[in-house]
Formats: C-alpha cells, structure tokens, sequence
C-alpha cells in the first residue's frame, strides 16, 4: 500500500467514519426516552432548596 493510496483510504473513510459517529452522540443525546436520566443529573449539581432555607 502506498502512501497516495493510504491518505486516500483515510480522506475518504476519516469524514465518513466521523459523521456517524457525531450522528450517534446526537440520537443518544436528544433521545426522549434519555430526557429523565439526562434531567436528574442536570439537577443533582444544584443545591437542595430546603438546604438552603434551612441555612
């Protein structure tokens, strides 16, 4: 395999490869059965309100 035909495997391939796998983080990430588990942890960062009634 020469070098020519090396970048042209990877040229080809790379952005293919690439678009698939963005195409895959994006349905996982805006899938709605995910919407819950995505929200809990959104909030598990922030403070309790009571906790901060209380204080």
């Amino acid at each position: 395999m020469t070098y020519e035909t090396l970048v042209a495997v990877a040229k080809i391939f790379g952005p293919i490869w690439m678009m698939g796998f963005f195409l895959i983080v994006v349905i996982r990430a805006y899938s709605p059965k995910r919407r819950a588990e995505h929200d809990r942890a959104a909030r598990s960062i922030l403070p309790d309100q009571l906790a901060e009634e209380n204080q």
